[in-house]
């Protein structure tokens, strides 16, 4: 599964993202990042679709693989799957929606439930932020 998540300090403020990846071998892959000035959509979104390269410069083409984008993010998981409109974050939206086919599918968590992956990007995104804030 791909496990993903954004948090913001301030509405906008600085921000992180990240992502923890639980491969078939049973190999954890995680990343995290930050941006001085976001939001945390944009955050969330950033995420997503950099877990989604990550896993797309591992298994290329095959078309025998099935991944599972775990996200506390509802928003997310609608404006994706086109259930919301799309009217912000354009730009992170398009370079996502490649890297979405048949082989994707998305699972809404609930944030801060005791989820251990989803607790694990909470704090990667938290630390990213709070270690960018510290220089």
């Amino acid at each position: 599964g791909l496990h993903t998540d954004g948090a913001c300090s301030g509405n906008p403020g600085p921000g992180g993202w990240a992502y923890v990846i639980e491969w078939p071998d049973g190999s954890i892959e995680e990343l995290a990042g930050a941006d001085p000035a976001t939001t945390n959509n944009r955050m969330e979104l950033t995420a997503v679709r950099e877990g989604l390269r990550a896993v797309r410069r591992r298994i290329g083409g095959d078309p025998s693989w099935q991944i599972v984008v775990r996200t506390d993010s509802q928003g997310v998981i609608n404006w994706l799957t086109r259930q919301w409109k799309r009217n912000k974050n354009l730009d992170l939206l398009t370079a996502i929606d490649p890297l979405i086919d048949g082989r994707v599918s998305f699972e809404w968590v609930r944030g801060h439930s005791g989820d251990v992956w989803n607790d694990r990007v909470d704090v990667l995104a938290v630390g990213a932020y709070k270690a960018l804030q510290a220089g």
